[in-house]
């Protein structure tokens, strides 16, 4: 029986992470000439393997909620390693992230998880990622991220250049928005985000921060043919969007999400965040017309789910990992506002295009 029943879960378990990759295979792009001769000076003229240090800020998604669960239990898990933006296990062909695509550019990269950890553990390295943390929590985590840094010994603080991803909002969504005043969540979100890079600009030299969109949350109303215990973890992970008793107000809430991005696109323009040479913000997009996959019934794909059908499961970020590539090699104002397939769509640096996009090096 129990053999029989760990196949089955098995098999799930394998439809819900990316194809793995022959050892064969080789890397999309070419890296000659991906890392500079002598380092750069401008956070404008940064190729992919410029970059030394990485780390990251965000709820469970970064945090890596759900990659491997097949049911519920598992769900307490951190998977930090395989974190779409900040886990550093195995490789790109086992599981795409962020990390294991710069490491290839950069083999001696830092910061990245490197396994299973909670936060305050070693295994998370510059992965400060809180299950449950909120927009407000992020001046604390960015303190708390700069601390790791400045007291790591492997890093030149003022010689190696940092990437820095944040992602927030998903929780003050779900947990948040429809038991105070809504109206003022907008502005309040602006505040936390500016205090945040400003605190990264101050005390963090030469350092590129990839700011993802706030996701909005509409697209996990249009979820089809889930599991039925689905239906019960919604309400308990998101009843601002999914309880009964809310449901009068959720067309408020939905212009409140869409509130949160139009606030980080005008972040983007502060001029204060743009006076320094070695620091740039840049707002990646892909979630902003994010469509979830469908499979073959045209329901929802539920491989890329985790077993609460509101986490991803490790191919639902592995997915992810690859839109936000996409996002940094594409120019500002040209960028992708949604998915593709993982593996797919792959930007390479070309001569044309060596550097990772700021606002200044699109024009």
């Amino acid at each position: 029986m129990f053999s029989s029943q760990h196949h089955i879960d098995k098999s799930r378990m394998l439809q819900k992470t990316q194809k793995r990759v022959l050892k064969s295979s080789k890397f999309f792009c070419n890296t000659n000439g991906t890392r500079s001769e002598t380092r750069p000076t401008s956070v404008h003229e940064l190729r992919p393997g410029d970059l030394d240090v990485i780390g990251s800020v965000g709820d469970s998604l970064t945090v890596g909620t759900g990659s491997f669960s097949y049911f519920l239990p598992q769900l307490v898990v951190d998977h930090r390693g395989s974190s779409w933006t900040a886990g550093g296990k195995g490789t790109w062909r086992e599981f795409l992230t962020l990390p294991n695509i710069l490491k290839v550019f950069n083999p001696k990269l830092i910061g990245y998880a490197y396994d299973d950890a909670l936060a305050e553990q070693r295994f998370s390295q510059f992965n400060v990622a809180e299950v449950g943390a909120l927009s407000r929590d992020l001046p604390f985590m960015t303190r708390e991220l700069v601390k790791r840094i400045k007291m790591d010994k492997r890093v030149n603080i003022t010689e190696d250049w940092k990437l820095v991803t944040m992602m927030m909002s998903s929780n003050t969504f779900c947990l948040e928005l429809c038991y105070e005043d809504y109206t003022t969540y907008a502005e309040k979100h602006r505040q936390e985000v500016l205090e945040a890079l400003l605190y990264i600009k101050k005390h963090l030299p030469r350092t590129i921060v990839n700011f993802i969109l706030s996701p909005n949350l509409e697209i996990l109303l249009s979820f089809t043919n889930l599991p039925w215990i689905c239906f019960f973890t919604h309400i308990l992970e998101c009843p601002c969007l999914y309880s009964t008793q809310h449901q009068d107000k959720l067309s408020d809430y939905i212009k409140v999400m869409k509130q949160f991005q139009e606030v980080e696109k005008e972040i983007m323009e502060n001029e204060e965040l743009k006076n320094k040479e070695d620091f740039a913000v840049v707002l990646q997009t892909f979630p902003e017309h994010l469509k979830f996959p469908l499979n073959r019934f045209n329901t929802t794909d539920t491989t890329y789910l985790a077993s609460d059908c509101f986490h991803f499961s490790q191919k639902g970020y592995a997915r992810a990992a690859n839109a936000l590539w996409n996002n940094m090699m594409e120019p500002v104002g040209r960028k992708s506002t949604d998915w593709s397939k993982e593996f797919d769509r792959f930007i390479c640096p070309s001569t044309e295009s060596p550097y990772i996009s700021t606002w200044k090096n699109s024009i």
